[in-house]
Order: structure tokens, then sequence, then C-alpha cells
């Protein structure tokens, strides 16, 4: 049966079925890209408003249910979807355009409430109903609106509105189909299920997702109530800060085999954080490996060159970084700083390591990160660094050369160390007046920051369905190349490196290769150290270089350091 057929049904579902036939409906704008249609509708019945966004393109109904004082704001939304929608000519520029997810996102922005169904309908195939609710509507609305039972209503609703000729017997049932339970912390995971162009949902078309987005901060607090329920998700991102605390639970589904078939092909480093014990607990599709960016303008005018090579000879040790943090102050007349926070050296300095912050049950400080204490004190004696702190709005400003101390003079910032999403992600849009003024280069050594990794619950009732989720998202090469040049990604898979990596020669940073540059530094990446306690070492080790770099007491500092960690983690 065509999408178009399906959009028609699910436009009836949405507009009359789910709704109850609304007294009031009115439809705000249908655009046909072919044979497909993409529609906006409001809808009033007894006091349940609501939105409904419907893409045959995407086999996704959006409902928006909303107060009747947010009345005003929803028909804004409205007209600013017509806008959005008009303002293409083709299902081409539509998806380069990204209209649909735009759309979605404004849905969104309304929603502290939202809920995903995907669904398998007989012949229309799987199709995603999302709804997002209000405050004031998930109030007063959400006991009548069934959110809990809604699914299957609409399943109910689609199967009996289908001619019994148009549904082969041999279709398979929703019961038919393995259901896996989803999470995720970020809307990442969300698009490499369903909106790739090789999304696991259109490859995968006889397993049935129930998705499910917790902020960040709130996402291990979740996790860890459902799993003392008995009721944990089949399958579910982690986040770098809390990836150990799961590896290390007990909880998590070994991943082993699905290792063993891949193990040549995967970079070393996320598959140890991954792992513990002996045993591959987490999986990830791509790496967060850091890099030096450095002003090529302030290079030339106080170094000679700009050129990587030369520039890495000058960072390529702490000893060198800091000698050279003394020679940008001394051409400048003391208005060049080595880094806008000193905290932006603090994960180069934790690749330094060669053993992690616990050995044996006993707090450790290895000569690395004394070593980081030191020259963050003389930095601070010798004014080396902009005194600001990191994601402060003078480190910002330092990426734009608005930086001012506290005279009000104006200072330059001559580096940032920052993973490969601190490209994409922070300079390029937080400093586009300097673009092209940039370079990377490896800097005193090799770390990551960052990264997502994807488990299942070892009592999951679909442990083959579940592996096979995480090796098709972290080892399907032509769903990793495909993710890898559309967002830039820096993924695991070797084998997907070397066919890509010379591709992408990056202007902003004057025409470097950055894709080739990050797959060499991750080479070297020690996974090892990981350790779920690091979280709170590294709070706490933060502070003690603080009150050193202000007070001067370096013993104090670390004795209150460990004070405190024997009294939080009896350590």
């Amino acid at each position: 049966m065509s999408m178009r057929k399906v959009f028609l049904m699910l436009c009836l579902i949405c507009s009359a079925s789910l709704f109850a036939a609304p007294k009031n409906s009115k439809t705000i704008f249908e655009e046909k890209f072919g044979q497909e249609t993409v529609g906006f509708y409001l809808t009033d019945q007894d006091g349940l408003y609501a939105a409904v966004f419907a893409d045959s393109m995407k086999a996704e109904v959006n409902v928006l249910v909303y107060d009747e004082s947010e009345t005003e704001a929803i028909k804004k939304l409205a007209f600013e979807s017509k806008v959005l929608v008009k303002s293409v000519t083709s299902r081409e520029q539509y998806d380069e355009r990204n209209i649909f997810q735009e759309i979605v996102k404004k849905f969104r922005a309304f929603t502290p409430i939202a809920k995903n169904d995907y669904d398998f309908f007989g012949d229309y195939g799987f199709v995603r109903v999302s709804y997002f609710i209000t405050q004031d509507a998930s109030i007063s609305n959400r006991d009548r609106l069934g959110i809990q039972s809604t699914t299957e209503k609409i399943l109910k609703l689609l199967l009996d509105s289908t001619p019994a000729s148009s549904t082969p017997s041999s279709s398979k049932t929703l019961e038919e189909n393995t259901k896996l339970n989803v999470w995720s912390f970020t809307d990442e995971l969300e698009t490499y299920l369903c909106e790739s162009d090789y999304g696991y949902m259109d490859t995968h078309p006889n397993v049935l997702v129930e998705y499910s987005l917790t902020p960040t901060d709130q996402f291990p607090t979740a996790l860890d109530s459902a799993f003392a329920r008995g009721d944990g998700p089949d399958v579910f991102a982690l986040e770098e800060a809390f990836v150990r605390r799961y590896v290390e639970s007990g909880m998590l589904l070994p991943l082993d085999d699905l290792y063993e078939e891949v193990k040549d092909k995967m970079e070393d480093y996320p598959i140890k954080i991954g792992s513990y014990d002996g045993h591959v607990y987490a999986m990830s599709w791509s790496m967060s490996p850091g890099a030096m960016f450095y002003r090529r303008s302030l290079a030339k005018k106080y170094l000679g060159t700009d050129d990587p090579e030369e520039i890495q000879k000058l960072f390529s040790d702490p000893d060198k970084m800091l000698e050279t943090a003394r020679l940008l102050k001394k051409k400048s007349n003391g208005k060049c700083v080595l880094v806008t926070a000193h905290e932006d050296l603090y994960i180069p300095f934790l690749g330094m390591r060669e053993k992690p912050w616990v050995v044996d049950g006993e707090f450790n400080i290895d000569p690395a990160m004394d070593k980081y204490m030191e020259i963050c004190k003389i930095m601070y004696d010798e004014e080396l660094d902009g005194r600001a702190g990191q994601w402060s709005e003078a480190w910002f400003a330092g990426m734009n050369d608005n930086l001012r101390d506290e005279k009000g003079n104006k200072m330059e910032v001559f580096s940032y160390f920052l993973p490969y999403w601190g490209l994409q992600w922070v300079l390029k849009p937080n400093a586009p007046y300097t673009s092209g003024d940039w370079a990377m280069c490896a800097g005193p050594s090799s770390w990551y920051w960052g990264g997502t990794w994807i488990a299942a619950n070892k009592d999951t009732k679909n442990p083959e369905a579940a592996k096979e989720m995480i090796r098709y998202l972290t080892t399907n090469e032509t769903f990793l190349e495909e993710i890898a040049k559309s967002s830039g990604e820096v993924v695991c898979n070797i084998d997907v490196q070397d066919k890509i990596k010379y591709y992408f020669a990056e202007p902003y940073i004057g025409g470097q290769n950055y894709y080739k540059a990050f797959c060499e530094y991750a080479k070297t990446v020690d996974g090892s150290l990981s350790q779920f306690t690091d979280q709170y070492m590294d709070s706490g080790f933060s502070g003690a270089v603080t009150e050193y770099r202000y007070e001067g007491d370096k013993q104090e500092a670390l004795e209150e350091m460990e004070d405190w960690l024997y009294y939080s983690m009896g350590l």
C-alpha cells in the first residue's frame, strides 16, 4: 500500500478517530511532494485542543496536546510550520533543509512531557506516532487522553478500517513482532534508529521499537529506578560521565560474541571503556578524540609559523607547552595567553596518566596529575591563562577576540583544547568571525572527551534482538559511512575510517582534514584507565587545583580533597 494511503489513514485517525470526530477541525495546510503529502491540522473536541503534524514521507504523525491559554502560541507555531514547508518546492529540498526536523523541534519546545510509539500497522508498515503534551494539558487531560493505551487504540482503529483483502493472512500482528524498549538521553540515537536513510527501523521491519528520551541529568536516576522495579529498558544509551557506572554494575548483557566478530575493525579505546572484568558490556559507533585548536594569525605573529607540524613541536610535552606559553606572553607584551581557562588542560593531562585514580582501593595521584597542578599554579602566578571559567561567557568571548582582562584591556587567546565535537558545535557556531584563522595539532597528549555507548539489559526478554540492534548501530559499515558523511562523526570502525577519511577538508581550520587527524589521534588514546569513580575524582581534584592556585598550599588542598573522598566514597 502506498505511503499516500498511509498518510490519509493517519490523518483520519488523528483528526477524527483519536479525537472522536472533533466538532472543530481546521486544515492549516496540505502540501504535496509528488505522491507524498505533509499536513498541519488544529482540532478541538470538548476542550481537548490538539495540533497535528503528519508527514507521509516519514510515516509519522505528531500530536501536540495543549491548553486553551496557549492557542495563540499554537497558531504561531502553525504559521511558522506553514512558512517552512512552503519555502521548498521538492522533496529533495524538504530533506536537505531538514524541514521535518525543524517543525518537530518546534513541537518539542512546548512540551515537558513527550511520548513516542512505533507500531506495526499491517500493510501500512511501521508508523511512529509522537505525542507532545504541554504542562497544563498534561495535568487536566492526561487521563482523558489515555496516553498509556493510545497506541493499542490507534492500532485497533487502523486495522479495523483496513479492507480484509488488503492484509495478507501471513502478515505479522503486533504481538508476533519483536519489541524492544529503547532509552536514551540524546536524540542522536533516535535519529539513527528511524531518520537516517539506512536507519535501524528501515532495515529491521519486524522489530517494534518503543523509544523514550530523558534529559541527561535525569537519565541515571530514571534508569536506576527502572532496574530497581525490574522493568529496565532492553537497550539504552550511556554517556561518558556514567558509562562505567553501568559497565561495572553487573546489570548489562555481555557482548563478547558480538565484539569477537568485529574486533579487528574496531578502535581500541571505546571498547576498553565498555569492558570490565574480561567482558565487553557496551559498544559505541563513534569516538571523541581531542586536539589542540590554535589561532593561525597569533602563531605566525608570535611563533613565526602556523604550520601544524611545527606548532606541534612546541607543544609536544608539558614542559615545552609551558615554555611556549611564556614565549607567547613575552612576544605579545603580556597580551596573549595560552588558554582562557586552566581547566582546558585538565583532560589532556588525564590522557598522560599511566595509572587510574583508584589503585587497590586507594586514591592515587598519577605524576601527570601532579604535573598538572604545578603547571596550573605557574600559569596563575605568571598570568599565562585568561583566569576565566570553562564554558563561561569570557571563555566563549576569547574565541572571537572579545576577551578583556580585569582592567578592560584586550587579551588574545592562543588555543582551545577540544574534542572533535568541539570543532563542529563549539568553535564554529560560537566563533564565526574567526573562521579560517584556526588550525589543529595533537598537543601534549592523546585524550578523549565525551561519547555515547549503547548497552543491553541482561534480563531482556529479547537478547538476540537487543544484540542485533547494537551490532547494526556500531558495526554496520553502510550505516556508519552514512552517518559519518552526514554529521562528521568519527566512527569507531577502522575500515569505514580508511574509506572516507580523505574527504573532510575543513575551511574553518584553513583546509586541514580534521577527520583524518582525529582518526590518527584516537589510535593512541588509552581507555583502560576509565573507572566508575572518575566523576567523583574529577570533581574533587578540580577543586583541589583551584584552591592550590589561589591559596598556594598544595598539601592542604590535597588533604581536604582526600577527606572529602573518604567521607563521600569511603576511599
